[in-house]
């Protein structure tokens, strides 16, 4: 009997130790990914002791006989075995879920450092033939005349050219051209054999209506994929972004793939957030807009090009249309919403009317909807089904990130999704907010579980037809500003930054007298 009890004080001390080791680990992770409020911290922390403690008291206390009864040596026995095996069955159970836990806490802490730590953006430079060419790849042609740029994104068209060197053993001939559509005009002239170009401007050259069967007209022969990491240039490293009034620039990245690259900018959008008062105004801007771009100087473009030449051009962009300094950004292509939205469970949106898109051709009914991931990008793409177009697909636009921030803004959903959320927008999702201050929104709507006062607010202008920066040669349709909307937005801006709350009435512009 005291060999059989020495031997159990060794196999429950070993369980023990086990329990506590990855009661611990658990606890160092939770601590660690710092989402949860400190009292709920330390209410896990507690429960793990409780539990540890409980486990002990099973495993070391002695069969404790009812007064007046006696209990033979069998029942003792039993009743011992009884309450170890109670113990072993509550420490496999606490250590189960303690191992579960911390899987997904460290999966949830790897997805949001390399969201927010090791964010790289795709730029998928090709070699571009005429259809009807009998090359099949760039050594068909190697000898042959590739026009290039010098003017647009020479950084990435120049590894390019050194790389195909390289494959080839050989310098390639180049000719350079002012614009892009010089250069595709040169290929279908016959002038040249090949055009090299970031596949982000096919986009552009297809915008026009000369050039929308480029890609029905060309054939691609090689593809150069460039990689670059996103520099992080927190523009206020001092804000506290619980308690300071903050602008997000909310980018829909022209891209279908599973990877972001660069490409126009689909989506416009500036959120002001006011944490104290939980006040968010969304504030869309068409990306037709004609403004004068960071990197245009005297010449204006379209807003949508500003995403050719990076993000820091469109936040750069909006922040002086609307005077307003913007704080941080959000970036995410098409594929990353899709999935985003699936990851919360799908989102609720009211629609204006009834109608069917034109991408997939999903029946939307007018008043509520609920749209998983796929039918709600056709949704917020849809533009043809309405009298105004881009103007439509602006305020579905909106109306899919408030209802985003509604459903996210439970608890529930965050703590149940946030790791599904997280590893399902990996390379498709990208933002300069470190890792500290995503932690601490959530942290802080844990911790209060307040709703958000989410109003939109849009700005229009004036179609024309204008040359354009992206575009020197050729007219496009743009939109001219509108000043006086412009400037009501600014007023808006400014309500939320001083922590004014915002009503229906404040999203109707006032008439002027």
């Amino acid at each position: 009997m005291k060999k059989q009890k020495s031997k159990w004080k060794i196999v429950a001390g070993i369980i023990l130790i086990c329990q506590l080791m990855v009661s611990i680990i658990a606890g160092g992770i939770l601590v660690w990914l710092n989402m949860l409020p400190t009292k709920y911290t330390l209410l896990v922390v507690l429960i793990l002791v409780w539990l540890l403690t409980i486990v002990y008291y099973f495993f070391y206390s002695k069969v404790k006989k009812k007064k007046g009864k006696k209990l033979t040596a069998k029942k003792k026995k039993q009743k011992l075995y009884t309450k170890r095996s109670i113990g072993c069955a509550i420490s496999a159970m606490t250590m189960t879920l303690c191992i579960a836990a911390s899987s997904m806490m460290w999966q949830a802490g790897d997805a949001i450092s390399n969201i927010t730590d090791h964010v790289v953006v795709t730029d998928m430079v090709s070699v571009y033939a005429l259809a009807d060419n009998s090359a099949e790849s760039v050594a068909d042609i190697k000898d042959g005349v590739f026009a290039i740029t010098q003017n647009y994104d020479f950084e990435h068209t120049k590894t390019t050219i050194d790389k195909i060197n390289e494959n080839l053993g050989m310098e390639i001939k180049t000719q350079s051209f002012d614009t892009v559509f010089d250069m595709v005009d040169a290929l279908y002239a016959g002038n040249v054999d090949a055009i090299i170009l970031n596949a982000a401007y096919v986009d552009v050259i297809e915008s026009q209506d000369d050039y929308k069967d480029f890609s029905d007209k060309t054939k691609t022969l090689y593809d150069h994929e460039v990689q670059s990491t996103v520099v992080k240039d927190n523009t206020d490293t001092t804000k506290n972004i619980t308690q300071d009034p903050f602008v997000v620039y909310v980018s829909g990245s022209d891209t279908r793939n599973l990877k972001l690259a660069t490409s126009r900018s689909d989506v416009n959008i500036l959120a002001v957030v006011n944490p104290k008062t939980k006040q968010v105004l969304l504030l869309n801007t068409p990306r037709d807009y004609y403004v004068q771009t960071t990197v245009s100087g005297e010449m204006r473009d379209k807003l949508t090009h500003c995403g050719v030449y990076g993000i820091d051009c469109s936040m750069g962009t909006l922040g002086n249309l609307y005077q307003e300094n913007v704080d941080y950004y959000v970036q995410i292509n098409f594929n990353g919403f899709s999935t985003m939205i699936d990851a919360i469970g799908g989102i609720t949106i009211d629609s204006e009317k009834s109608f069917r898109t034109s991408e997939g051709g999903y029946y939307i009914s007018q008043g509520t909807n609920q749209l998983n991931g796929t039918v709600a990008l056709s949704y917020v793409r849809e533009r043809k089904a309405f009298a105004d177009g881009d103007n439509a697909r602006g305020r579905h636009q909106m109306q899919a990130i408030e209802a985003i921030i509604q459903k996210v803004s439970s608890g529930t959903t965050v703590l149940n999704n946030y790791s599904a959320i997280l590893n399902s927008m990996e390379g498709m999702f990208t933002t300069n907010m470190s890792s500290s201050d995503i932690s601490a929104l959530v942290r802080m709507q844990l911790s209060d579980m307040a709703s958000w006062n989410v109003k939109s607010f849009a700005v229009s202008g004036q179609g024309s037809s204008q040359k354009t920066y992206s575009m020197p040669t050729k007219r496009s349709y743009v939109m001219y500003p509108d000043e006086t909307q412009i400037n009501y937005a600014r007023i808006l801006v400014d309500k939320v930054i001083d922590g004014v709350i915002l009503s229906d009435e404040d999203m109707v512009m006032p008439t002027l007298q």
